[in-house]
């Protein structure tokens, strides 16, 4: 494809997000609670969308199709933490939405803040994430520029694709906040949806006669070890696969993107169809990929990256019109992700970090305040979206390895903090404190063999999350709780029925 047809279809597919983002604009009020959760208005349809495609990004399109490829169908394992997540958004995420919506709190590390009375929570927890999410944005970025590089055959180079998806997230969600990214995250992610599908059935179609024969073309080029686990290179293993499971389901709902979801639903109806819906998306994409993936290994053996396979494949056998609409896709869902990180994070770093010190500096008005936090959280994003860029540019070559081996992990660690926080009144700010950093470091440890310690076959975060609860739990015995008065403050409203909240 030429760069000149890329570039054209660029700009208009630019220019409709950025008109999206115009249209969230105008609906939009001048507090931070509308620029980050849309004034807690969010309806069923667009959640289901708002979420997948914050989930679904180029993580999937390349890393889990290069996962497929690779280790073989273990990678299925990513829809049973989706379904895993349901119980924890029904009965955790029912709780944080309604002492989110009751204070006004709009983000996870604020309740954390709240909750434990002590801004060292908050602002541990936002360092974590900060450190955790930028580089997530990055594979974003990066999944962008590999895109356009591929089907332009270098026409439009590496740098130039990631910058562009850069700038586009940057103006839309200056322009709307939360009302502009969901807008955009309902088109994004129904053309995911359908692409995706639409490839899928073209690319089975093109080189077997079905989905049967496809497995049977895999087994006869003696590749059957991707049909079951551990997997041709023996990645998923049984230790492997609950780690995934228990790392993911809990990441999932703590991922601070994510949990301004749960926090922006409308009603608590809102917050069950998403924990329905969510397995039910991840799944379909999931079946995409995996066939998608089984399609490169009958016809691209031996591929030296696994994770560029979709859009090779895709050029090879969609028209131009459709490839075309195609790549949008892909480049839609790498935005749709880190439009969602990017605004998260721009609310985290104006609460935790830039309004405390404006406090400092003498009183000012609720509504100056609040006019204040706006605006700073508008000003980061071009900021942090740099961050990314930087990890894009810089970081590591592999987007599967950044999720697995940096963002999933470090953000599952404060999910028991988080937890604690909901369900244990015992819980205090110092065993919080202690537990997620020392978790985080043990982590970071194993994870680059400053520990040398055998795992067998476990994730090391895992045994990292051991050693943070054991911290958590053991520190709260030993130190001083919140005053009753402000547990109960929290507590008593999970006595009422959210339903009528």
């Amino acid at each position: 494809m030429s760069a000149t047809t890329m570039w054209i279809a660029l700009a208009v597919f630019a220019g409709l997000l950025v008109f999206l983002g115009y249209l969230g604009h105008r609906g939009s009020t001048n507090t931070l609670e509308d620029f980050v959760l849309g004034s807690r208005k969010l309806s069923n349809i667009p959640a289901f969308f708002t979420v997948t495609a914050t989930l679904f990004s180029a993580f999937s399109y390349f890393g889990i199709t290069g996962q497929f490829y690779t280790s073989g169908i273990g990678a299925w394992i990513q829809v049973a933490t989706t379904a895993a997540v349901g119980p924890i958004l029904y009965f955790a995420g029912t709780r944080i939405w309604v002492v989110a919506r009751k204070y006004g709190i709009v983000n996870v590390t604020e309740y954390l803040t709240d909750r434990y009375r002590s801004r060292w929570v908050g602002l541990v927890a936002g360092v974590i994430m900060i450190a955790a999410l930028v580089p997530y944005m990055g594979a974003q970025f990066r999944g962008s520029g590999l895109t356009l590089e591929a089907v332009t055959s270098g026409g439009i180079p590496y740098w130039a694709g990631a910058v562009f998806l850069a700038v586009v997230v940057t103006l839309y969600v200056m322009s709307g906040g939360f009302r502009s990214v969901v807008w955009t995250d309902v088109i994004q992610g129904g053309l995911m949806y359908v692409l995706l599908a639409i490839a899928a059935i073209i690319l089975v179609a093109t080189h077997t006669d079905g989905l049967g024969n496809l497995l049977d073309m895999v087994e006869e080029q003696g590749q059957s070890a991707l049909l079951s686990n551990p997997g041709a290179d023996g990645l998923f293993g049984l230790p492997y696969l609950i780690s995934v499971l228990v790392i993911f389901a809990a990441a999932h709902f703590t991922m601070p993107q994510l949990q301004q979801r749960w926090m922006a639903a409308r009603s608590h109806s809102t917050l069950k169809f998403m924990a329905i819906s969510l397995p039910v998306g991840t799944a379909i994409i999931y079946f995409c990929l995996f066939y998608i993936a089984m399609v490169g290994v009958v016809t691209r053996p031996g591929d030296p990256a696994p994770e560029a396979i979709y859009p090779a494949m895709i050029m090879e056998v969609l028209p131009q019109w459709l490839l075309l609409v195609a790549i949008l896709a892909i480049i839609a869902a790498t935005g749709s992700t880190a439009n969602s990180i990017v605004l998260t994070l721009s609310s985290i770093v104006a609460k935790e970090y830039v309004n405390p010190a404006r406090r400092r500096r003498g009183k000012v008005s609720p509504e100056q305040e609040n006019k204040t936090l706006t605006t700073t959280a508008r000003a980061l994003l071009p900021v942090l979206v740099a961050g990314g860029l930087l990890v894009a540019f810089f970081g590591p070559s592999s987007i599967i390895s950044i999720i697995v081996s940096i963002t999933w992990p470090a953000v599952f660690l404060i999910f028991p903090t988080l937890l604690a926080g909901l369900y244990w009144r015992r819980a205090t700010a110092p065993a919080a404190v202690a537990s997620m950093v020392v978790s985080e470091l043990i982590f970071l440890s194993l994870n680059q063999g400053w520990l040398p310690i055998s795992l067998g076959g476990w994730h090391p975060a895992i045994p990292a999350a051991i050693v943070g609860v054991i911290l958590l739990v053991g520190g709260s015995y030993l130190t001083k709780p919140p005053s009753k008065e402000h547990i109960e403050r929290h507590f008593e409203l999970f006595e009422t029925d959210p339903a009528r909240i």
